[in-house]
């Protein structure tokens, strides 16, 4: 028994020292650590997407046009061809249903763009008139004729010139010479008689003029040329300008004849359409704005 004890106390005693130093070799591994990322304040988060959508406006990435506004324009643009429209015309001008129109119609009339009248008909609304006004008021003349005459001077090489009637006679308000020795030399502010040139027959073509081209017109068709009227040794091309209350004056390219062959005006004459266009456009001087054919119509109901 004695040496049963022995043994047992042995063996408890190997086992003591086996854990012993099991333990004492045990060397903790280190723990992996999953790097959180940086968390931002809820501010931080807003600014960062309105700033990458301010990105995407100025880079044009979001610049899908919303059909809601489409249609809305559409009925606005309508009234260019007649003061007042009925909801049939609106519906065949516009190709909209007319279940579309009437919610269009009741929108823009809340905000002022457009008037039922007593007998079903609309109109345009007070509001479009005082946008007019401030859109004339946004600008002069001289900001958007200078740069357009000396665009049209640096393209013909030759001077470029605004005139408006001034009584019996034609006044030069806004001119660029051309770069060449040899040029039509005229003084902004000058007044001129009313000759056979190309500008004076302008002036008296659309005397009193209150009407407006329509913008599919070819601006070309509307150009003059003259040669050797009011100066034998000088040739002009002009062509009409317009605004919102009808004609306004002239912009024209004169230069010496021996510049002015039959290839030179045909040119002159394309390059001052382009121009007079874009100048008339911008002083809302085209009657309809150039638009595409209409798409057909969805026969499922919107």
């Amino acid at each position: 028994m004695r040496l049963l004890g022995c043994l047992e106390k042995e063996q408890r005693s190997i086992l003591t020292s086996k854990r012993c130093r099991r333990f004492d070799r045990y060397i903790p591994m280190p723990r992996k650590t999953i790097q959180q990322p940086e968390r931002k304040p809820h501010g931080s988060r807003r600014a960062a997407r309105l700033a990458a959508q301010d990105d995407d406006r100025r880079t044009g990435a979001d610049s899908k046009p919303i059909a809601a506004v489409e249609r809305a324009l559409q009925v606005l643009s309508a009234f260019r061809t007649a003061p007042r429209l009925t909801l049939s015309e609106l519906s065949r001008q516009t190709n909209l249903f007319k279940s579309t129109l009437l919610r269009i119609l009741a929108t823009l009339e809340q905000y002022g763009y457009v008037t039922r009248l007593a007998d079903g008909q609309y109109r345009i609304g007070g509001i479009v008139h005082e946008l007019g006004s401030g859109y004339a008021a946004s600008f002069q003349l001289e900001e958007v004729m200078k740069p357009a005459l000396a665009a049209l001077s640096a393209a013909t090489g030759e001077s470029a010139a605004f005139y408006v009637r001034a009584g019996a006679q034609r006044q030069c308000l806004f001119r660029v010479d051309s770069p060449q020795a040899v040029r039509h030399v005229i003084v902004a502010g000058q007044i001129l008689d009313l000759d056979q040139a190309a500008a004076s027959r302008i002036l008296r073509q659309y005397e009193n003029t209150t009407t407006r081209p329509d913008a599919l017109v070819d601006y070309a068709d509307l150009c003059v040329a003259t040669a050797g009227l009011s100066d034998p040794q000088t040739a002009s091309v002009a062509a009409p300008i317009f605004n919102t209350n009808g004609f306004l004056g002239v912009v024209n390219v004169s230069g010496p004849v021996s510049r002015f062959t039959e290839p030179a005006v045909a040119r002159f004459r394309t390059r001052l359409a382009a121009v007079a266009a874009r100048i008339s456009t911008g002083l809302g001087g085209l009657a309809t704005p150039p638009r595409q054919a209409p798409a057909k119509r969805s026969t499922s109901p919107r």
